[in-house]
């Protein structure tokens, strides 16, 4: 987005999606910490790195709404089994008179008294280092922490911030990774300080590597967005990033979303979260690798089962590894539909069960699957 938008814009459609998708996450969040929460009162903190006005032009609720109504209906329903402690929405806004707006904006918010919103009118790595100030406890102790990262450009989000919240094993993120503007700088050449630009940008010199200059301009997009998440993946502990692209109704990239966690679960809401936005209006979520653009389809697994079957062919696989590569590179929560597809197709050898757990044909439930033998051979399937 443009620096140079007024105080309050006009949301595109992806915008409002975006939106749509980071609410059903926090509530699931939100509900599965606060009644399940790694440690009796451990308090749950959001921060939004860009928080914006609150509110557009034609849309009238921004991130931080959502947030703090995602927070209120989590503690309103569950209030009988919540065993952690109080939620704290800390927004971080740079602009002086969007975040008047989001303060003006919260004021008209009911939301629940165990709900604690503040604001920081500074960047978002000086607003880091304040709530870090004023609430250690998340980044340093095992105390839920999210953060949604959605810059205005390429820059504004050092890598070492988004390591240094990912160091606690219950922590996650969102990331608005323009992968557009990141690619612009790797053309720019050294005379537009692309060197400093891009070692912030990725936490060091990996840049270097990649993309192939010469490559067409959306191949490099998804160059850059395949490092960016090779170098989220090196985090310690972090065994589970997913990204997918926003198209427009035009099939133009519109930004690529990276999610970052430690824990399958979040990754497997975050997906959950992504199959219940509509996608009949004018975006679609799209596959992000390298070389794909292939739209989301959760009724239709065929394409990226024949992918599971291609990376595993052959070979003796766990089920927990089939369950973290549905996670990593399907849009699926779990392979259970692909494995599925695989066995229709005659292309499994055998089915290791667990001691004492049957199953019939066609389904795979981790309760009862040890490991999956591939066979070796080529696909012939079209369905």
């Amino acid at each position: 987005m443009s620096k140079k938008l007024p105080t309050i814009w006009k949301a595109e459609p992806h915008t409002i999606a975006k939106i749509e998708l980071l609410s059903a996450y926090l509530k699931a969040w939100f509900s599965i910490l606060g009644t399940k929460p790694p440690r009796r009162n451990a308090e749950l903190l959001y921060v939004d790195g860009f928080a914006g006005p609150g509110e557009y032009t034609n849309h009238p609720t921004g991130s931080p709404i959502v947030a703090v109504e995602a927070a209120t209906s989590a503690l309103n329903t569950h209030e009988a089994r919540w065993r952690a402690g109080d939620i704290h929405c800390a927004f971080v806004e740079l602009d002086a008179a969007r975040m008047e707006n989001l303060e003006r904006k919260l004021k008209s918010v009911s939301f629940h008294p165990r709900v604690h919103p503040s604001t920081y009118t500074t960047s978002f790595v000086n607003g880091l280092d304040a709530i870090k100030t004023a609430r250690p406890s998340p980044f340093s102790r095992a105390e839920p922490l999210f953060v949604f990262i959605d810059p205005f450009g390429a820059t504004g989000a050092p890598f070492t911030a988004v390591a240094d919240i990912l160091r606690s094993r219950t922590s996650e993120v969102l990331i608005n990774l323009d992968a557009d503007g990141i690619a612009r700088i790797f053309r720019a050449g050294d005379d537009a300080n692309r060197g400093v630009l891009l070692t912030e940008i990725f936490g060091g010199t990996s840049w270097r590597e990649s993309p192939s200059f010469d490559a067409d301009f959306d191949v490099q997009c998804r160059q850059v967005l395949d490092l960016y998440k090779r170098r989220l993946r090196s985090l310690p502990g972090i065994g589970y990033v997913f990204a997918f692209e926003m198209r427009g109704k035009l099939d133009s990239i519109n930004y690529f979303l990276v999610f970052a966690s430690g824990h399958p679960l979040g990754l497997e809401k975050m997906k959950e979260a992504m199959k219940s936005i509509d996608q009949g209006g004018a975006y679609a979520f799209c596959d992000a690798d390298v070389g794909q653009s292939l739209l989301f389809r959760f009724d239709d697994p065929a394409e990226f089962a024949r992918r599971l079957f291609e990376r595993h062919k052959g070979k003796r696989v766990p089920y927990e590894e089939l369950r973290d590569y549905a996670l990593n590179d399907t849009p699926f929560a779990n392979p259970k539909r692909m494995l599925k597809w695989i066995e229709e197709n005659d292309l499994i050898e055998s089915v290791e069960l667990l001691p004492g757990k049957t199953r019939c044909r066609g389904t795979f439930s981790e309760d009862a699957v040890n490991a999956v033998v591939f066979r070796q051979g080529a696909i012939h399937a079209q369905g």
